[in-house]
C-alpha cells in the first residue's frame, strides 16, 4: 500500500511539472525546454564544476554566456564531506525542481540527463546541448534541501 501511495505521489508531482514541455520529468520520459542531452562527439568546451560544503560552485573556466546550439560537458565533483546535486535548466525547471525536492528531499537523479546527483568523494559527468531559447537563461542550482537557498545557484546567459 505504501509503495502505490509513492508511485501516485510521484506521477502527480511529475504532471505538475511545467517546465518540461511534455509535463514529465528525467530520463528522456518527455521533452525539456532549455534544451537537450548532448553527445560527447558534439562537445564544443568542458568545463570542470566543484560543488562546494560552503553552499557554491567553483566553475573552471567560467561558464559566461552560453551560444544556443552549444554543446558543453560538464565534469562535476564533490570534494566535500556532504551530497550535492547539479542541475541544468531554465528558471521555471528549476522552480519545479525545487519543489519536487521538498516533497521527496531523498531523490536521486541517476535517470535525469540535465542533473547528477553527488556523494561526498564523487565525480560525474554531464553533457548538454543548449539548442533551445531559455527564457531568463540558464540556471545551475543544486536543490538539495537547504542549498539553493544558502546560494548553491548560478546564471548563465544564452545566446
Amino acid at each position: 500500500m505504501k509503495a502505490f501511495a509513492l508511485i501516485t505521489l510521484t506521477v502527480a508531482s511529475f504532471a505538475a511539472m511545467p517546465a518540461f514541455s511534455t509535463g514529465e520529468h528525467a530520463g528522456g520520459h518527455g521533452g525539456y525546454s532549455f534544451g537537450e542531452p548532448g553527445k560527447a562527439a558534439e562537445v564544443s568546451r568542458t568545463i570542470k564544476v566543484r560543488t562546494l560544503d560552503a553552499m557554491k560552485f567553483e566553475f573552471d573556466p567560467a561558464v559566461g554566456t552560453i551560444k544556443k546550439g552549444e554543446t558543453i560537458r560538464f565534469i562535476v565533483s564533490n570534494p566535500g564531506q556532504i551530497a550535492h546535486e547539479f542541475a541544468i535548466g531554465d528558471a521555471a525547471s528549476q522552480r519545479a525542481h525545487a519543489l519536487m525536492m521538498q516533497k521527496m528531499p531523498g531523490m536521486k537523479h541517476d535517470a535525469d540527463p540535465s542533473t547528477v546527483s553527488l556523494a561526498a568523494g564523487e565525480t560525474k559527468t554531464l553533457i548538454w546541448k543548449f539548442d533551445k531559447a531559455a527564457s531568463g537563461g540558464i540556471v545551475l542550482a543544486c536543490h538539495i534541501p537547504g542549498h539553493y537557498e544558502a546560494g548553491m545557484q548560478a546564471k548563465a546567459a544564452l545566446k
